[in-house]
């Protein structure tokens, strides 16, 4: 960078969903969202399937998966994509834990693996 030029930045949050302006948890059901998609894309990519034959193997129309691989997310549930995840093999355990200050709301956390 030449002496003189100025490059203004913003902040993030750490959520991108949050950073352009949706509240706290619509920002992580989103975050979860798509990290789900990004397994889903990866399984495909590795395999190297178009995405018709792969939206055969996890039950989502192929126009609604390239939807959902542009971050198009509104009219897919969560559950919907664990299922597909599942049809792929995947093991998807959910674990519910009480929170230590029950006056403060819970979070749900995705962890890959």
């Amino acid at each position: 960078m030449s002496g003189g030029e100025h490059i203004e930045f913003e902040h993030s949050s750490g959520n991108i969903f949050e950073d352009i302006g949706f509240d706290k948890a619509t920002a992580e059901r989103l975050t979860h969202k798509a990290d789900l998609v990004g397994v889903l894309y990866n399984y495909q990519r590795e395999r190297d399937l178009s995405q018709v034959a792969f939206s055969s193997l996890v039950g989502i129309p192929q126009p609604r998966l390239s939807k959902l691989y542009n971050g198009k997310f509104a009219g897919m549930s969560t559950d919907k994509l664990l299922d597909a995840i599942t049809r792929l093999g995947g093991r998807v355990t959910i674990r519910v834990e009480s929170h230590p200050a029950p006056a403060e709301a819970g979070r749900v956390q995705l962890e890959l693996v």
